[in-house]
């Protein structure tokens, strides 16, 4: 009898630890509900289609993909939470997602901790692969710096503007994002003046204070970090008192399809924006292969948040093929410098900092006949050498913070 159940035991433990090993397990964190959904929906749902893509085609290392996802609410404390729970109950292999700035670090401080690979895919802040770097963290999406100096330069074109006002989310990444666009546009034109802030909480229901304070600052123009459905909110608040005919404004983020479908005609035209993707550049086979795909399983346009999802997807897997292994070591030596053809182009994942150096694209809205909601044009590309912080600099912060 007691053989018989060891023999029963064994084969149970065979069995589970078979389908173990037959899984890669990623623990998915993104915000489905909420103004933030609109991201964290989309980034899911790119990531989903990555997964399906290499699961199609015999998963890696003969091991399917396995994408856990939970809604993590833009909420720092549910990021660790989940974090926690994803790696000691279900034994997860890596980290995956957020959007949330100030939720990359509190999720990149627990792969530290746990020894467990971080893929960052939204949340953009520099200080997570500058200042606050570690050896588990990754970030397959754009960061602060990349896109602030981008829209600096191209705001600079313009010798008109002089006088600068800001309004931003009152956390990580609005604060960082207004501190570089100063930087880069004061090295740009010393003259540049900047008058002014604003911080709203994220999610604010009434923006009218913030929309009189810019009114009677009289700024040239406006660099507005607000995002997602907060800035679907203060657009369609501060559109009846006529602030977007009064002045120019520079919005990251605000060529977020997302957004501009949630605006339809409301949409201001003449904004300076930027996004981090377009479904309609670069005009390359793999990006209008991932589009053709995406609105066969969506119905819809890729956002700059799914194609973010999906590039994290792809880094990893092409990460774990390459070392052959899944050990933690060899992976993330595997990512280091690893150079894949996305969906925004050519992309290398930095050996030292392990943030994604890619082009980047700034333009003005614009209604086309071809679609329903508002694109670019006037669109100017930035290398990412000329916009993305330097591996000098980040060795600097390296050495400033040991």
């Amino acid at each position: 009898m007691k053989k018989g159940l060891m023999a029963m035991f064994l084969v149970f433990v065979f069995v589970t630890s078979g389908f173990a090993a037959d899984t890669i397990k990623l623990g998915g964190m993104l915000p489905l509900s909420g103004r933030a959904a609109d991201l964290g929906i989309t980034c899911k749902q790119g990531a989903e289609l990555a997964v399906k893509e290499i699961n199609d085609k015999g998963g890696v290392l003969g091991k399917k993909l396995d994408l856990m996802m939970a809604d993590s609410k833009a909420n720092v404390q549910e990021i660790v939470s989940l974090c926690n729970r994803y790696i000691q109950k279900d034994n997860v292999n890596f980290l995956f997602g957020i959007v949330s700035s100030a939720g990359a670090l509190a999720a990149a401080q627990v792969a530290k901790q746990e020894k467990v690979i971080f893929m960052d895919t939204v949340g953009s802040t520099d200080t997570l692969t500058k200042e606050k770097w570690n050896h588990y963290s990754f970030r397959a999406g754009t960061c602060n710096s990349q896109e602030a100096n981008s829209l600096a330069l191209y705001a600079a074109q313009d010798k008109k503007l002089m006088k600068f006002y800001n309004i931003g989310p009152d956390y990580e990444y609005g604060r960082t994002m207004w501190d570089i666009f100063k930087a880069k546009m004061a090295a740009q034109n010393p003259q540049a003046q900047f008058l002014g802030e604003q911080w709203p909480k994220l999610f604010a229901a009434d923006y009218t204070p913030y929309i009189n304070a810019i009114i009677a600052a009289k700024p040239d123009a406006v660099y507005c970090s607000l995002w997602g459905g907060d800035l679907v909110a203060f657009i369609k608040q501060a559109k009846p008192f006529g602030l977007f005919d009064k002045m120019k404004w520079i919005i990251a983020t605000g060529g977020d399809n997302t957004v501009t479908k949630a605006l339809g005609k409301d949409m201001p035209t003449g904004l300076i924006v930027d996004q981090r993707y377009y479904f309609y550049w670069p005009n390359t086979p793999r990006n209008q292969e991932f589009v053709k795909a995406y609105k066969a399983a969506y119905g819809d346009y890729p956002s700059a948040w799914a194609a973010e999802g999906y590039d994290g997807i792809y880094f990893l897997a092409e990460a774990v093929k390459k070392a052959g292994a899944m050990d933690t070591e060899k992976v993330i030596a595997a990512l280091e410098g690893l150079t894949l053809d996305l969906p925004r182009g050519k992309s290398t994942m930095r050996k030292e900092d392990h943030q994604v150096a890619c082009d980047f694209m700034v333009g003005e809205t614009v209604f086309d006949p071809a679609y329903p909601f508002a694109i670019q044009n006037k669109q100017k590309v930035f290398p990412a050498d000329q916009v993305l912080y330097s591996i000098e600099d980040w060795k600097k912060a390296q050495s400033e913070n040991k």
